[in-house]
């Protein structure tokens, strides 16, 4: 049977949009993106891991090949026991055992990320998992593990309060030192909130109303000192007040006592001036009659 111009044409189209097909669709299938801000390792089943490290684009893996990813710009690392917060929608606080024998649960939050020459590491110490595993199981358990070792120089309180900055440097030394050699460089680690136990909200009370008592007694204290202040201006008030009384009393009688004499001088005063001053300087004239001597004296 010979076939029509058209239907070998038909046929031809057909027999080569085959092919296409299957190249577009293991061309899409194995086209893989390396997001800006990470590097990226193909580890292939047949050769192992490769020696170069990709940078951010777009790449055709062959067959049996597989992309792996890895943060050069920082990432946060939130472990909380809030199941609706940080990348990992489950509750995976960080129990830490203090000084004072406290199992409390904290909010730990790590900035990490991974240098580019540091890539092979990881895939070595890890193995081929995603980073999101290695930060939710790997990391975890250094964080755990440090902030155990961190926690043991503090009590819960100070860990809750004027401690928590110190003892979130401490576990920033702590975690560099445990993830640097299998290729996590850590940025900063800091301890936030707390999770408290019955037991220890417990405590947290007595420890306020220990402290609160204590203000009560400082301030009744510092009360009776200013009323043992205002009593003794008080009795020296008073005895400066009866000094001058008594004082103005004397300076009183005195005033009384002139007065009395001048009202009995005045009943005595015949009216006549005395010729003599009180300065004793008066000139007395005498006359020749005034100085005749009377009969029988010598």
């Amino acid at each position: 049977m010979k076939l029509r111009p058209s239907t070998k044409i038909k046929l031809g189209l057909i027999a080569l949009s085959i092919p296409l097909a299957a190249f577009g669709v293991w061309f899409f299938s194995s086209l893989r993106w390396i997001p800006a801000g990470y590097v990226g390792v193909i580890y292939s089943a047949s050769r192992g891991l490769e020696d170069k490290v990709y940078n951010p684009q777009a790449i055709h893996l062959g067959w049996f090949q597989q992309l792996y990813t890895y943060p050069t710009m920082v990432r946060n690392a939130v472990y909380t026991q809030d199941a609706g917060a940080g990348e990992v929608k489950v509750a995976d606080g960080i129990l830490v055992t203090t000084s004072d024998n406290a199992n409390t649960t904290f909010d730990i939050s790590v900035l990490y990320r991974v240098m580019p020459e540091d890539v092979p590491l990881v895939f070595r110490t890890y193995g081929a998992i995603p980073i999101e595993d290695i930060q939710s199981q790997h990391i975890r358990r250094a964080v755990r593990d440090g902030a155990s070792a961190v926690g043991s120089k503090f009590d819960v309180f100070g860990l809750m309060g004027e401690n928590r900055i110190e003892a979130s440097e401490a576990l920033t030394r702590e975690l560099r030192g445990r993830l640097k050699s299998k290729g996590i460089t850590v940025e900063r680690a800091m301890i936030l909130g707390a999770h408290a136990s019955a037991d220890f909200a417990q405590r947290i009370n007595s420890r306020v109303n220990s402290y609160t008592s204590l203000q009560i007694s400082q301030l009744q204290n510092q009360i009776a000192e200013i009323n043992r202040q205002t009593s003794v201006v008080e009795a020296e008030a008073q005895q400066k007040s009866k000094a001058i009384a008594a004082g103005g009393t004397v300076d009183k009688a005195l005033e009384f006592l002139n007065l009395d004499l001048m009202e009995q001088a005045i009943a005595k005063w015949d009216g006549k001036l005395s010729p003599l001053p009180k300065d004793g300087k008066q000139t007395i004239v005498i006359s020749g009659g005034g100085l005749v001597i009377p009969s029988g004296g010598n």
